[in-house]
């Protein structure tokens, strides 16, 4: 008799403690993954990783944080080579979610955001807001140069404008700082006459989940830009 209790309860007991390292996290990573991608009309699936400390706290929907990473996806008005959230820690109700096939959590996903854009995205950008014609844009590790043309005297010639991006109420910025033609730093009273019309900015107001960009920086042919996704409603599907 011991042995018929021994050898239904211990693999009972194996189950228990196995689970939540391995096919739990699986099934509710998949999840979210599968409800985020309907959200954005992507693809492809992103990746997602979810994390819960002890790990046995998974069998209570609890969560102590995560990771979803999304690649060449389109965000609103912005082309994004790589997007990352790092969630907050969240609850799910973990036995409504297997038994309905959807997500169902306590309350919407929040956490960090950081969006990488390539040189080439950037460029678009530039070009739709920007009063002067550009030749492209070159992004990078201490700045942006715009390469452009300027009149003067009847002759145009290239030029390159050298500035920052910012981010301020919502917009993406760029403000010149200094111009340089044919390799010669053009004098400020002039270049100040000259560079009117290369500052743009670009409204960021189109990004999924109320998503707000706080700041920017510039890395070697990309801008990275960061901020906050307040809440990522899971398990309601867009016109279900």
């Amino acid at each position: 008799m011991r042995s018929v209790i021994a050898a239904v309860f211990v693999p009972l007991v194996i189950v228990f403690l196995v689970g939540p390292y391995t096919f739990l996290p699986s099934l509710i990573e998949y999840a979210v993954a599968r409800d985020i991608k309907a959200h954005l009309g992507a693809e492809k699936q992103p990746d997602v990783k979810l994390k819960s400390d002890p790990p046995l706290r998974m069998l209570v929907g609890e969560f102590s944080g995560g990771r979803i990473i999304m690649k060449n996806t389109d965000l609103g008005n912005v082309n994004a080579e790589r997007a990352r959230i790092d969630f907050d820690p969240f609850d799910i109700n973990v036995w409504a979610t297997m038994k309905s096939g959807r997500v169902v959590d306590r309350e919407p996903l929040s956490g960090d955001l950081r969006v990488d854009v390539p040189e080439a995205e950037v460029s678009r950008l530039a070009r739709a807001e920007s009063g002067v014609p550009m030749r492209g844009v070159e992004v990078q590790q201490d700045g942006m140069v715009i390469h452009s043309e300027f009149s003067a005297l009847g002759t145009e010639f290239p030029a390159s404008v050298e500035g920052e991006p910012s981010v301020r109420e919502g917009e993406l910025i760029f403000e010149p700082k200094s111009l340089t033609a044919a390799g010669v730093r053009v004098p400020d009273e002039l270049a100040d006459k000259l560079l009117a019309g290369t500052s743009f900015e670009y409204p960021l107001d189109r990004l999924p989940y109320r998503t707000r960009i706080t700041g920017v920086r510039t890395e070697s042919g990309r801008l990275v830009l960061s901020g906050r996704v307040p809440s990522i409603p899971l398990g309601v599907y867009p016109g279900g």
